[in-house]
């Protein structure tokens, strides 16, 4: 029940906000907005005394719920607020606008589905997304901690304390998808206002929210723990309350823009790239009363932006000398996502190379085609495709296929309407200011790609960061195709849309509703699924090393994630460990985790959060490494080995002081249920 108290706080600031004759839309954006500056400031405040728990987090909530109400009550008082007339173009809504609108809520619920019964799975978030969380919630504080992976340190953390409070106020991980997913529904809200102030109609906003809910990528990541959805919903936010204050220069739309630009950047880096062409371009959209107005405000933008990001900066700067994070002055080629050299032939071949990830189809033979007409176009820029600068950890440029999996999936039906958009937008003429707004809202768009591609690395999962821009030009396309295109196409385009959309809602690669040997359905058990993204392989082994570490009498619990090559330049297996701290229930009280055996930039902090002697050890990959059974050879004295993790404890099945390779290893471990 004590999840309820964040929603209460949103339901009573969307009251507020009705207050000042806001509609519902723009209404529930501003009272999202104000929530996650309060999940913001909660968490960054209780971290100080080292006070993160559920009894506090709570107690914050309803401290904010209570002030939120005595605001509402004083605020009823003063000016009761007159109904708000029905506007014109509510009452068109034609029977077609209706089911197709009633067919994006289908979606939307079917992922909701989704996200409540799978567990969370997706791969980076059991490598760092999550596993920061458990280290937060154990340590009662934000402040870095030792770990093999900087990524738990340096990346933008919103999106994982707002997780975090789901874990907290309801004591498991249940909820910590909803996150993603209410960045999914409020993205579709948000697009149907730009979409209106672009110029669209009803039908439009209509079928910008169709075009918003069926975009595949986002659909898929929408019922997991990621964060694209999460910086893709601020963004648009941030254009939403932009866009209204070129129409009406209101303090409460400022803020609402400036919060939500420092939440995008909150949560994810790739919003510093994306971010200054929108704002440049919703900027432009307005006459000049207002742009002047924004310029003399901007250094109270920047204020806001900062008051939310300035903590990790702090923490950031002091770790790394810089207040990103990045570079680390180390060799980590994990976190090395920057272009060392910008050039003009390397940003083209990076459009290519990132314009690709969407021409994907059903068929090997035509994706093979497609790649090999890339890959003479790269080269006709006098690049390589597989130019080691360009890419990602030397990764070799190639085309992925259409796929239901989140991580690599592309949008090339978006992409085909999103360049028709585009086309239609700057070719035709006479269409008066609007034009203007939609044509410094697509070269926005355009020149966000361009920079992404100009600063970043390829990596064949960049699809799903691109998702914040096809999230935008979901209002462009909803305006072009109510405007350029008859009914009977638009409505036609606009039902194959919500047809792939519910298919891919359907059947997520990883946690699918619908049973099929080619994806991994959700009905198995919760422990099962947590390793339904590509670490089936591992399942029965974490499961019954966690089995065995629940019935130990311990609560303080070490984790070593042994690394044979300090440089990590992918994903070792070794941090693939949230799945086991989720079933021995790792959130600070049933039993409290920190890494061990940390031997890098981040082990200074060993002294600043002081653990007891752990009365087990956890290692990951170690049953083969002779080192690590001397190491912890003091740990109880026994160790149990599960596959190739070894549990060092006092009830271990055997003793830890004969040589490893004198043994046998591999515990023959059956599919055991926790």
């Amino acid at each position: 029940m004590l999840l309820l108290l964040p929603l209460a706080a949103w339901f009573l600031f969307f009251l507020i906000l009705r207050e000042k004759d806001l509609d519902w839309r723009k209404a529930g954006l501003a009272a999202a907005v104000f929530c996650a500056a309060c999940v913001a400031a909660i968490t960054e405040i209780l971290s100080v005394p080292r006070l993160i728990n559920s009894a506090a987090v709570s107690i914050s909530w309803l401290l904010i719920c209570g002030a939120a109400l005595a605001y509402l009550r004083f605020a009823k008082g003063r000016s009761p607020r007159q109904a708000p007339a029905k506007t014109p173009e509510a009452a068109t809504l034609d029977r077609a606008s209706r089911m197709l609108l009633a067919g994006a809520l289908v979606i939307v619920l079917l992922v909701g589905i989704t996200a409540l019964i799978a567990p969370p799975d997706t791969w980076d978030a059991m490598e760092y997304h999550l596993p920061r969380t458990v280290m937060w919630m154990s340590n009662h504080t934000v402040r870095f901690f030792p770990t093999p992976d900087y990524c738990q340190l340096i990346y933008s953390p919103w999106a994982e304390y707002a997780m975090m409070h789901t874990q907290l106020l309801w004591g498991s991980d249940r909820f910590v998808n909803f996150i993603e997913w209410f960045s999914f529904l409020g993205s579709l809200v948000a697009v149907s206002l730009i979409a209106r102030k672009l110029g669209a109609g009803i039908r439009g906003q209509v079928l910008a929210v169709v075009a918003c809910a069926t975009i595949p990528e986002g659909l898929l990541e929408a019922s997991g723990p990621m964060n694209t959805y999460v910086v893709s919903f601020w963004i648009a936010t941030t254009a939403v309350f932009l866009l209204e204050w070129n129409d009406q220069p209101r303090w409460l739309y400022f803020i609402c823009a400036a919060l939500s630009a420092g939440l995008a950047i909150f949560t994810k880096g790739t919003a510093y790239i994306f971010l200054p062409f929108i704002v440049l371009a919703c900027w432009w959209m307005g006459d000049s009363r207002p742009r002047l107005l924004l310029l003399k405000r901007m250094p109270i933008f920047v204020l806001l932006v900062l008051a939310l990001n300035t903590p990790q900066y702090l923490r950031s700067y002091e770790f790394t000398g810089s207040p990103l994070g990045v570079p680390i002055p180390a060799q980590y080629p994990r976190t090395e996502l920057a272009m060392e050299h910008v050039t003009l032939t390397g940003t083209l071949a990076n459009v290519l190379r990132n314009a690709s990830l969407h021409f994907v189809t059903p068929s090997r033979f035509v994706n093979s085609r497609i790649e090999r007409s890339f890959r003479v176009a790269i080269r006709g820029l006098g690049v390589d495709p597989d130019d080691p600068d360009q890419n990602w950890v030397s990764l070799p440029f190639h085309m992925n296929h259409f796929t239901s999996n989140e991580i690599i999936a592309g949008n090339p039906l978006h992409l085909l309407l999103l360049v028709a958009s585009f086309g239609l937008v700057l070719g035709k003429r006479n269409e008066g200011v609007r034009r203007r707004w939609a044509i410094s809202y697509a070269l926005g768009i355009l020149g966000s790609f361009v920079l992404f591609c100009a600063l970043l690395r390829w990596q064949m999962w960049s699809s799903r960061y691109h998702l914040p821009l096809f999230v935008l030009a979901s209002a462009l396309i909803g305006l072009a195709l109510e405007r350029y295109f008859s009914r009977r196409v638009a409505n036609a385009a606009a039902i194959v849309l919500l047809l792939i959309g519910a298919f891919l809602a359907l059947t997520n690669r990883s946690r699918s509703l619908i049973p099929w040997k080619r994806v991994e359905d959700v009905y198995h058990s919760r422990a099962e699924l947590y390793f339904s993204n590509e670490h089936e392989s591992v399942a029965a082994t974490h499961i019954a090393a966690a089995t065995f570490v629940n019935k130990l009498q311990c609560k303080n619990v070490g984790i070593d994630s042994y690394l044979g090559d300090p440089e990590v330049k992918n994903s070792p297996e070794s941090f693939f460990v949230y799945p086991f701290l989720a079933l021995i229930h790792a959130d600070g009280k049933t039993h409290r985790v920190w890494y061990t055996g940390v031997n890098n930039l981040s082990s200074r902090y060993a002294e600043e959060t002081p653990h007891t002697e752990p009365c087990a050890v956890i290692c990951f990959d170690c049953a083969k490494i002779p080192q690590k059974w001397a190491e912890y050879s003091g740990i109880g004295g026994r160790a149990s080995v599960f596959g190739s993790i070894v549990v060092f404890n006092s009830a271990g099945e055997m003793p830890d002081t004969t040589p490893p390779d004198h043994r046998s290893l591999q515990r023959q471990v059956s599919t055991t249920k926790p």
